[in-house]
C-alpha cells in the first residue's frame, strides 16, 4: 500500500510524502493514529511569499519522516544528486563539497503532538541539522491525507 500526506510547512512549503508501511488512512481513524508509521517524501515544494516555487532538494528528494506511536519523530531529508567526496572521507571534504551537504541536507527530531481539531501537529526540536531549529516549536497543517493501493 502507498498513503500520502500533504502538510503546510511553517507557512511557506508544502511537503508531500508517501508512506512505506504506515497504517491504512481511514475517516474515522484519528489524525495522530494516521499519522504513526514511516513516510517517504515524495516531493518537496517552498512556495515563496511572492507565489515562485523553489524545490530544495531537488524534483527527487531523498529521505523519511517517522512518526511514532509514543509522540517521537525523526526526519531526514536530501538531495541526492549531491556530489560524492573525492577523498572518500566525511571528515576530509572541500568546501564546495560542505556547502554542497549543508544545503542538500536536512535531518531533526524531537516529540509532536496532535491537533485534532485543526488538523495539525507541532513538533517540538530536539536536535537538527539546522543548529536553529534546535529548541523551536514548529506546527505543519494536514491540507490532505489520503491512501491508495498501488504496491510497493
Amino acid at each position: 500500500m502507498r498513503t500520502s500526506v500533504r502538510a503546510l510547512l511553517t507557512g511557506l512549503a508544502v511537503l508531500v510524502v508517501a508512506s512505506a508501511g504506515a497504517g491504512t488512512a481511514s475517516a474515522k481513524a484519528s489524525l495522530k493514529r494516521q499519522l504513526v508509521g514511516t513516510w517517504e517524501f515524495v516531493s518537496v515544494d517552498i512556495v515563496g511569499k511572492d507565489g515562485n516555487h523553489v524545490q530544495p532538494y531537488g524534483p527527487h528528494p531523498s529521505g523519511v519522516t517517522i512518526f511514532e506511536r509514543n509522540g517521537h519523530f525523526a526526519v531526514v531529508l536530501t538531495r541526492p544528486d549531491r556530489p560524492k567526496y573525492a577523498s572518500n572521507d566525511r571528515l576530509m571534504g572541500t568546501a564546495e563539497e560542505y556547502k554542497a551537504t549543508a544545503e542538500g541536507v536536512l535531518a531533526y527530531s524531537g516529540t509532536y503532538t496532535v491537533n485534532e481539531a485543526e488538523h495539525s501537529y507541532t513538533m517540538h526540536v530536539d536536535s537538527s541539522s539546522f543548529p536553529n531549529w534546535i529548541g523551536s516549536v514548529q506546527t505543519r497543517t494536514i491540507t490532505s491525507l489520503t491512501s491508495n493501493t498501488k504496491p510497493r
